[in-house]
């Protein structure tokens, strides 16, 4: 079936609140598509978060020559939808997430037995590749050209690809998927506990010389300048001196309290952790010098079997960083328990957070 233009904008612009109600994607991460006929589809345009898109913001692709119209430029992973439709006459409606534990059950890179939660029987994974590149989008189509019954495609080290005959089919996809990997998940990974001596730091958010620090259920202004009577404070103090931090975030998660304890170094098994935290994330002990020092370039430091800060220039940068954080942490800990996981390499980790940077800095510029 094909849908109409209007029709296919307004299910890209709901399918995209619905996987947000969800928890499957978050801020502009992840692309959406829907078929208007053999060889066009309409898809979300790159950079746009989901709560503000509008229909007509959405870029007409033609498959049959690469070209585009609309307003915004199309997603960036453009190719792969092509290649799905391409491959798949049957297939309307294409999407790709980030959703967390379909990724990272896909770290290993090898397909996943999914038994009666899919359609096949199994999502197989495609080889890694960087972000928006011909090598991923060559990786994703040898994939869906040799599980031809599949219609959910891992993507290693990097998010999930689902197919529908309709919206409503690939969206339930994407939800069946997470579910089966959450318990795929909860059998392999034993939940730490937190260790009573894990400090409580507070989050803080900057006003000019002064922040406001929430701290044991309590609220109260500092001075970014002027001693402020406990390390908590005076932690946050020295960041805000010393960084373009504007909001700064604290997490006891139990997985971020272990990896905190187990490595010096963290390097991330997922993409979009090097993208918006960095390229590693180092295990420090909570000392101002040694914390600002392990924040040089990155927007993220683990405290020595203490959890972890997450810093930002605004408060949602913040809290993408810390949400990253702590599922890359998840996915640490799955690594450790299946065995034969390798990280990104330390080069594409940090090609990846170099293209973020410079990307998201313009566009702040811009706007």
């Amino acid at each position: 079936m094909y849908y109409s233009e209007a029709q296919a904008r307004d299910l890209v612009v709901k399918a995209g609140h619905m996987l947000q109600e969800k928890g499957l994607v978050e801020r502009t991460w992840g692309n959406i598509s829907a078929r208007i006929s053999e060889s066009r589809f309409v898809i979300t345009p790159s950079g746009l978060a989901y709560e503000d898109l509008r229909p007509e913001q959405l870029a007409l692709y033609d498959l049959s020559d690469g070209s585009w119209q609309g307003p915004c430029k199309p997603s960036s992973e453009k190719g792969i939808h092509a290649d799905a439709y391409r491959l798949r006459s049957d297939i309307s409606f294409v999407i790709h997430t980030h959703q967390d534990m379909a990724s990272i059950c896909g770290i290993k890179g090898e397909a996943l037995d999914v038994g009666d939660a899919l359609p096949g029987g199994i999502a197989p994974c495609a080889a890694y590749g960087l972000s928006s590149t011909k090598k991923l989008r060559r990786a994703v189509a040898k994939e869906l050209e040799l599980n031809p019954q599949c219609q959910a495609v891992l993507m290693r080290r990097h998010g999930v690809l689902c197919l529908g005959r309709n919206m409503e089919e690939a969206f339930s996809l994407a939800a069946k998927l997470e579910e089966d990997c959450s318990r795929r998940f909860r059998s392999l990974v034993k939940e730490p506990e937190i260790p009573a001596s894990v400090p409580e730091l507070g989050d803080s958010f900057r006003d000019g010389d002064y922040f406001s620090l929430k701290l044991c259920g309590l609220e109260r202004k500092c001075n970014i300048y002027r001693k402020n009577g406990d390390s908590a404070a005076e932690l946050h103090a020295a960041i805000y001196r010393e960084s373009p931090a504007q909001c700064i975030l604290y997490s006891r998660d139990p997985y971020v309290c272990q990896v905190s304890s187990r490595l010096g170094r963290l390097r991330p098994m997922l993409d979009d952790l090097a993208q918006i935290a960095g390229a590693d994330i180092l295990s420090v002990p909570a000392e101002a010098g040694r914390v600002l020092k392990a924040l040089n370039g990155r927007s993220a430091v683990l405290l020595k079997g203490g959890g972890a800060l997450c810093m930002g220039e605004a408060p949602d940068e913040a809290e993408a960083a810390l949400r990253l954080l702590e599922k890359g942490c998840r996915a640490q800990a799955y690594a450790w328990a299946v065995g034969g996981c390798r990280p990104l390499s330390y080069g594409d980790a940090l090609l990846q957070r170099l293209i973020y940077v410079k990307k998201y800095s313009k566009k702040k510029q811009r706007g």
